[in-house]
């Protein structure tokens, strides 16, 4: 069974019940009526979806696993301001690409796979805006790629 989020918030004196039940199909309950809702990206789970009120703007916002509430402007599980989803950056895509395909070319599928496994890492913490994180991950998996490449070149010569 998918994880279940819910929120109780305060809109014009009535409040507001919001779940978020992530399975198979992704839903969103606001006050028992059900939105299913789709990931914007591929590869992981990006949800931005805005809950209007009359005077209280909610967006409830999915990233991976993690699900979190924002209400004017301000997120009520982290205490962080709202930024919107703008989408996984293009350095991040060129470090992708080199994960993948250099990977590939310096010691075959093994280091593809490490590469693809990588290379999600990336992309989540491209959408997180945590540039520092991205090139870390590219540092390490690049080590971690030439190092299988010396293993597997000791092993056959």
């Amino acid at each position: 069974m998918g994880k279940t989020r819910k929120w109780e918030i305060q809109a014009e004196g009535v409040t507001h019940i919001i779940e978020y039940k992530q399975g198979f199909v992704r839903k969103i309950i606001v006050d028992g009526v059900t939105h299913k809702v789709k990931s914007s990206n591929p590869i992981i789970n990006v949800i931005d979806y805005e809950i209007p009120f009359d005077d209280t703007d909610c967006k409830l916002v999915v990233l991976g696993n993690k699900a979190d509430l924002a209400v004017n402007g301000t997120f009520l599980g982290t205490k962080k301001p709202y930024e919107p989803m703008n989408g996984v950056p293009s350095w991040v895509w060129m470090f992708v690409g080199i994960s993948i395909i250099g990977g590939f070319l310096v010691s075959g599928i093994f280091s593809l796979l490490i590469g693809v496994l990588m290379s999600l890492f990336y992309i989540q913490y491209g959408l997180e805006k945590k540039k520092s994180h991205v090139v870390s991950f590219f540092r390490a998996c690049c080590v971690i790629q030439v190092a299988t490449g010396f293993g597997v070149a000791s092993l056959l010569f």
